[in-house]
């Protein structure tokens, strides 16, 4: 950050909503809220502070100070129970944690610990001018506590004095930089732990096939994903290392907002996900939109809706690239420099990166065979926090990371995402991937979004249930089940069809399939299911 500060001190660096910083302020706030860590909360290097803000400008501030002081940032959502939090902090040993002051209520377990750690709120008007930093001072609750505990406001840490000296921490590449918790969609989260040397290495890897791809340096980036994903994370960096602005909106479900924001940023590089795309589509102002200066989407974290993805270049006349990564590789596995946008296809393995197929006795398999999906390389993990104590294995006897991903690898070196092993449907002597199924239904013309899930039976085996969100309220269960089996194989036709409104996803846009099949025990009971 500071060499970016020294080379174009007064270019845009971050914009949220109306406020922005430029590379210079990113790097003095970073600097003095650095200094206050170490200095006044007396944090030593190698602790641990959890970070749980929402899409602002104390997220990025924050994250670069705590990595400058020699901390461990550990990113969660802003929207974790209490029960995360105190598991993360447990897990972690966090000497101190970072939140929005509505936050302050869930906090009274903090009690629990014996030695709690520090409590430090974000404030409204933080980055604002002086009148509005004082107002911000002024309204907020004079000695505000969390049961027992003092609270302390990031805003001092931003003015605490940036002409100090200090002798910062010799911060070597294999050191920990980050801890990052995966989002739990098929397991309980995990503790990503992430050195600079793998940060750096991503960066490097992911700019050099935008490269590729045709990306220019400085362009200005809208991301429209939570910041505490690693996917639009390590977008931010590298599109800051190549000298670009970054646009984060604060709001991810609010459609109107980010049509808003686009309009104002006049974004070169959108990145989003399926829901964002649809959700953007089907808004009144967005279509009406310029997008002459739209050089290309990336979508990423969750797998490429095709009728979103078709719609989203129809409006846009804008390609789509994806790949395939996870929160243990940093994210970024592979990259599509082709930018087709097509659903499954995600690119080849970024450089310094190798990726084998096995089967499930570990055996590697010939090229365009399913199987799981293990990968190597600069940007893989250092490991999980806590991995022994919770018996997790996340790496082969010779060194690959296990990615609990089904895949196949093409004669071209491409690879193609299949399914996620946790969520492979076993009826009476097959396996049945969602993904596929998925795929044939979303192609009828009344099906907007749909889903599949295996519910359980007695046996251990599993029934196949389909859930549709259809604009064509004349079309019913029967029509659908007919398509599929005009379609698919006897075994692959879903034995349950619901229809619903809507699906749910996390805030990454991944399904939530779990849910989905929590939804439905009651009525497999009902029919007969497991008791």
């Amino acid at each position: 950050m500071s060499w970016l500060a020294e080379r174009q001190a007064a270019a845009t660096a971050l914009v949220c909503g109306a406020d922005s910083l430029t590379f210079e302020q990113l790097d003095e706030y970073s600097r003095s809220l650095a200094l206050w860590f170490s200095r006044e909360l007396g944090l030593q290097p190698n602790s641990r502070i959890v970070v749980r803000l929402p899409n602002d400008l104390h997220l990025p501030v924050t994250l670069f100070a705590a990595m400058r002081a020699g901390l461990v940032p550990v990113l969660v959502s802003s929207n974790s129970s209490a029960q995360e939090v105190e598991r993360v902090i447990g897990e972690t040993g966090a000497k101190a944690t970072v939140s929005v002051p509505q936050q302050a209520e869930p906090l009274a377990f903090f009690n629990a610990f014996e030695q709690p750690p520090k409590i430090i709120f974000s404030g409204r008007l933080d980055f604002g001018n002086l009148l509005e930093r004082r107002l911000g001072q002024a309204t907020r609750p004079f000695k505000m506590r969390v049961g027992d505990h003092p609270v302390r406001w990031l805003s001092e840490g931003l003015e605490y004095g940036r002409s100090i000296f200090h002798a910062w921490p010799n911060i070597q590449s294999s050191d920990l930089a980050l801890i990052e918790y995966t989002s739990g969609t098929t397991a309980a989260p995990k503790g990503v732990m992430l050195s600079h040397a793998n940060l750096v290495a991503n960066m490097m890897q992911l700019s050099e096939c935008m490269s590729r791809a045709g990306s220019s340096r400085q362009e200005r980036m809208l991301i429209s994903l939570p910041l505490y994903f690693s996917y639009p994370l390590m977008l931010m960096l590298t599109n800051w290392m190549r000298g670009g602005a970054v646009a984060l909106v604060t709001n991810i479900r609010d459609s109107a907002l980010i049509a808003e924001q686009f309009d104002r940023f006049v974004p070169e590089v959108f990145v989003g996900i399926s829901p964002v795309f649809m959700a953007l589509c089907q808004d009144p102002l967005f279509p009406q939109l310029s997008f002459k200066e739209l050089q290309y989407t990336i979508c990423g974290g969750a797998t490429l809706n095709e009728r979103a993805a078709q719609r989203w270049r129809e409006i846009t006349r804008s390609p789509i690239a994806q790949g395939y990564g996870l929160t243990e590789a940093s994210p970024v596995i592979t990259f599509d420099i082709e930018m087709r946008g097509v659903a499954g296809y995600l690119g080849k393995p970024l450089y310094q990166t190798q990726i084998r197929i096995v089967d499930d006795e570990g055996e590697v398999l010939p090229t365009g065979a399913k199987g799981e999906i293990q990968v190597q390389g600069s940007q893989v993990m250092q490991g999980y926090v806590g991995q022994t104590e919770r018996g997790l294995f996340p790496f082969t006897p010779d060194g690959w990371l296990r990615t609990a991903d089904i895949g196949r690898l093409h004669s071209d070196g491409e690879l193609e995402l299949i399914e996620r092993q946790a969520e492979v449907i076993r009826v009476p002597g097959f396996r049945v991937y969602p993904s596929e199924v998925e795929t044939i239904v979303s192609k009828h013309p009344s099906v907007v979004q749909c889903a599949v899930v295996g519910l359980p039976n007695e046996d251990g085996t599993q029934r196949i249930k389909l859930f549709v969100v259809t604009n064509d309220r004349r079309l019913t269960q029967r029509q659908v089940r007919e398509y599929c089996r005009q379609r698919l194989t006897r075994y692959k036709v879903p034995d349950l069809v619901e229809f619903r409104n809507s699906l749910p996803h996390s805030a990454s846009g991944r399904l939530q399939r779990a849910r989905l099949v929590q939804e439905s025990l009651p009525e497999a009971l009902a029919d007969g299911g497991p008791s």
